[in-house]
C-alpha cells in the first residue's frame, strides 16, 4: 500500500472498535448516519468493552500521527528491501522444490471473508507451496508486537519522568508501524513470488488505484500531511454532492459496507477468548495469523493472474486499461481492504488487552511476593 491508504485503513479500524453512540454528531456523521452497524464496540462483552473504550481514547487523540506512523516502515526503516513487507509463495517448479513444499495448516479467522466472497476454490487451501525464506513479514509483526509489550510493561512500571520510560507517542508509533505489516500481508502481489513490480505494473497499479480512490473522495491537508475528521472523528467526505454520489459506487464505499455487514465478537471466559476461531484454525500468535493472512493473498494474486500465464505475456498486462482485470481490480480492492482493516482491528485490540493483562499479573505477584516477606518494599 501507498502513504494514504495505510493512514486510512488504520483509521477505519479505530472507527470499528467504537459504539453506537446516540448524540447528535454521531447521527449527522458519514458512518453513523449511514452505516451504524460498521461499529463493533456493542457486540464485544464487558470485558472487552473496556479495553475498546481504552484503546480508542488513547488514539483517538493521536490520529494526527497515523498518517506519518504508519508509513514509518517505508520512509524510515525501509526494511520493504530485505524482505520484512513481504512473505513470497510460489508453486513448486522442480524436485527440490516440491520435495520443500509444503501445506498450510493455518487459516484466516471465518469472518475474514475475501476467499469466499471472490470465489476461490476451497480445495485450493490444500496446495502445497514453497516459500522464500528471505521473506519475513510474519516475524516482523511477532517482533513489533513483543515490541509493544515491552514498551507496555516499561511505561506502567516506571515513574513519570523517568529517563527510560516510553511516552505515549512511541507506544503509538509502534502500533501504527505494526497496522502498516498487517496491511501489507493483505496486498496480494507482497506473497506471490512473481515480480509484479519490475516486468510489469501490476504492483505498484493496484497501490497507486487505492491511494488515488481515497484522495479523490476525502478530505486531506496537504500541508499539515493529515485527513479531515467529520463530527465523530471519522476520515471525513469531500462536501460534494457529486462527489458523495461517486462515492456511492466506489468499492471504498462497498468497503464499508461489506465490513457492516461483518459481526465478530470478542468474549472472555475464565480469562481466555471465548472462541479460539475469532483468530482462525491453527493460530496461537500473531505469527500464525499473519502468515494464513499471507497464503490467503497468495491464493487472491494467483486466481487473478494465474499462475500458467508466463512471464512474457503477464508483464504486458495493464490492470488499469485492461477492462477484465480492472472489473476483477475492483472486486478484490472491497475484500482485501475489508480484511486488512478488520485484522488491524483485531490484533490492535489483543495486543492491547494481551499486554494490560501481563501487565495486572506482574503486579499481582509482586503484591504476593511482599505479603510473604519477599525483597519487594
Amino acid at each position: 500500500m501507498k502513504t494514504i491508504a495505510h493512514a486510512w485503513v488504520a483509521l477505519m479500524a479505530l472507527e470499528r472498535l467504537k459504539k453506537i453512540k446516540k448524540s447528535d454528531s454521531f447521527q449527522r456523521s458519514f458512518l453513523g448516519g449511514n452505516f451504524p452497524e460498521y461499529f463493533l464496540g456493542d457486540n464485544f462483552d464487558d470485558y472487552f468493552q473496556k479495553q475498546a473504550e481504552s484503546f480508542v481514547k488513547f488514539f483517538d487523540k493521536r490520529k494526527d500521527a497515523f498518517l506519518k506512523g504508519a508509513w514509518f516502515p517505508d520512509s524510515v526503516i525501509s526494511d520493504n528491501l530485505t524482505g520484512g513487507h513481504t512473505f513470497k509463495l510460489k508453486k513448486p517448479s522442480n524436485k527440490e522444490e516440491r520435495e520443500e513444499a509444503k501445506q498450510f495448516e493455518n487459516r484466516v479467522p471465518k469472518h475474514l471473508s475475501s476467499l469466499e466472497k471472490l470465489n476461490i476454490k476451497k480445495s485450493r487451501l490444500k496446495e502445497k507451496v514453497c516459500r522464500k525464506s528471505k521473506y519475513v513479514l510474519p516475524d516482523r509483526c511477532e517482533a513489533l508486537s513483543h515490541s509493544i509489550r515491552d514498551m507496555v510493561l516499561i511505561y506502567k512500571k516506571e515513574q513519570k519522568g523517568s529517563e527510560i520510560i516510553f511516552n505515549d507517542n512511541q507506544i503509538t508509533l509502534y502500533f501504527l508501524m505494526l497496522s502498516h505489516y498487517i496491511a501489507d500481508a493483505h496486498v496480494p502481489p507482497h506473497c506471490d513470488s512473481r515480480d509484479f513490480y519490475g516486468p510489469s505494473t501490476i504492483h505498484p497499479d493496484m497501490e497507486k488505484y487505492w491511494d488515488k480512490e481515497i484522495k479523490k473522495f476525502y478530505g486531506f491537508d496537504k500541508k499539515r500531511k493529515v485527513f479531515n475528521y467529520d463530527l465523530d472523528g471519522a476520515p471525513e467526505l469531500i462536501k460534494n454532492e457529486d462527489k458523495i454520489k461517486q462515492f456511492s459506487e466506489s468499492f471504498l464505499c462497498k468497503t464499508i459496507e461489506e465490513l457492516s455487514k461483518r459481526k465478530w465478537d470478542l468474549k472472555k471466559i475464565k480469562g481466555k477468548l471465548a472462541s479460539k476461531e475469532i483468530i482462525g484454525e491453527g493460530n496461537k500468535k500473531i505469527y500464525d495469523y499473519i502468515k494464513a493472512v499471507c497464503f490467503a493473498s497468495y491464493l487472491i494474486s494467483t486466481d487473478f493472474i494465474p499462475e500458467n500465464i508466463k512471464k512474457e505475456e503477464y508483464k504486458k498486462i495493464k490492470i488499469m486499461e485492461d477492462p477484465k482485470y480492472k472489473e476483477k481490480l475492483d472486486q478484490i480492492s472491497i475484500y482485501v481492504l475489508a480484511d486488512a482493516i478488520d485484522s488491524i482491528a483485531l490484533i490492535w485490540l489483543l495486543t492491547w488487552d494481551k499486554y494490560n493483562k501481563l501487565k495486572n499479573e506482574i503486579e499481582s505477584k509482586i503484591k504476593k511476593i511482599d505479603k510473604e516477606g519477599g525483597f519487594i518494599k
